[in-house]
Parts: structure tokens; C-alpha cells; sequence
């Protein structure tokens, strides 16, 4: 019995020296501060950057720019843009850097707001804490998804969001780590139609009845 003990103490041992072994050594800093600091990881983690850049999130008491280093997992989408227009005045951008050795996140700030013409693509858009609207907002850049987000917010319980975003930014793990002002956190997106520009506020439905009233003209 005693032996079985000495063995099982050893296990332990040599499982807690591998542990330290295998977890990381990363830079920390907060988003307000450029404070660096070095934590030490679990083992299952990475070190991460984290560079966002948003426009009308300030309301929900996000600043404009944040710049973060932290432990964090590793994502699928290390390196990609993770991009959302909702509207032409709520738009967020970011990228998250991975690595993984010893003190690696040493990188800098890294990413724009996405800009440019409009890609031929639109999304349904809403903004609210209710029953969304018919509008649609027009993709920018790489945006070829219409993304669905909803979650809680300060101040709003139940927050649904919808707009143009990249592909990378339809992963929930990466949104996570990204984009912390959403708590109880969903997402789900489907491709962004293709379709010609299609004036905001007009719906399909209003669209097959002009187009009705315009066959019947022509062949009456």
C-alpha cells in the first residue's frame, strides 16, 4: 500500500512538471494601458494580440481603438480580419495574432477600419433590443456574409445585431476573444447575396410588385 502511494505521489509529480513545462509564458496588457506584463498560461492555451478598431460602439461604453495581450485558446482564425458593418455608423474591425513561444506577442497594433467601394453584396441591417426592420446595408471590402449576432449589452438586455462581416468573424470563439462588448454571445451567418443595389429600405416583396405592375403594362 505504501509503495502504491509512493507511485501515485511520483505520477503526480512528473504530470505537474510537464504542466509547467508545456504552458506558455505570455505578455499581458490591457486595452486602456500599455503596461506590459508576463503571465504564465495553462497549458491548453496560446499567446494572442488583439487589435480592433470600431465607429459607434461608444454608447455600450467601448472605446474606438483597443489594443490587448493575453492567454488566451488558438483560434481558428489567427491572423484573418474579423469584419462587420452593421451600419454606415456602427462598424467594428480586428484581428487576433497567435503564437506559441515563450513571450512571442510581442507584436503591434494592426488593423483598419474596413473601407472602400461598396463589394456588389448587401445584408439585411438592424441595430436593436426589440423586432428588426427590412433595411439592407451595403458590404465593404472582403464582407461576403451576412452575419446575425445577438447577446447582452450594458444597458441592453437582449441585443440583435445584423450586417455585412467576413467569414473569419462568424467563428463565436474568435468574437469572444475579440469582441468583448456582447455577453451570452450567438452568431450565425449565411452567404451575402450577389445581387444588384437594391436601395435601403425597399424590400423584395415591393420589388416583384413594380415589376408585376410593369409585365402587365407592357403586355395589356
Amino acid at each position: 500500500m505504501l509503495k502504491m502511494r509512493h507511485v501515485l505521489l511520483a505520477l503526480c509529480t512528473v504530470c505537474s512538471l510537464l504542466s509547467a513545462v508545456n504552458s506558455l509564458d505570455c505578455l499581458t496588457r490591457d486595452g486602456g494601458t500599455s503596461i506590459e506584463k508576463v503571465q504564465t498560461c495553462s497549458s491548453s492555451e496560446t499567446c494572442l494580440t488583439i487589435s480592433l478598431t470600431s465607429l459607434g460602439f461608444e454608447q455600450l461604453g467601448f472605446t474606438p481603438n483597443s489594443f490587448v495581450k493575453k492567454c488566451g485558446p488558438r483560434l481558428q482564425t489567427c491572423g484573418q480580419l474579423l469584419s462587420a458593418k452593421f451600419t454606415f455608423h456602427l462598424r467594428v474591425d480586428a484581428r487576433v495574432e497567435c503564437c506559441d513561444t515563450n513571450q512571442c506577442n510581442t507584436g503591434v497594433y494592426d488593423v483598419a477600419l474596413t473601407g472602400g467601394a461598396w463589394n456588389g453584396k448587401q445584408c439585411p441591417s438592424c441595430v436593436s433590443n426589440g423586432s428588426c426592420g427590412i433595411d439592407l446595408v451595403n458590404c465593404l471590402g472582403t464582407q461576403d456574409q451576412c452575419i446575425t449576432v445577438t447577446g447582452a449589452a450594458p444597458g441592453f438586455p437582449s441585443a440583435t445585431l445584423k450586417g455585412c462581416a467576413t467569414k473569419a468573424a462568424c467563428d463565436k470563439d474568435s468574437l469572444l476573444m475579440a469582441w468583448p462588448f456582447l455577453s451570452n454571445l450567438q452568431v450565425a451567418c449565411k452567404l451575402a447575396s450577389a445581387n444588384g443595389f437594391i436601395p435601403l429600405g425597399i424590400n423584395m416583396f415591393m420589388i416583384a410588385g413594380a415589376a408585376s405592375l410593369a409585365l402587365g403594362f407592357v403586355f395589356n
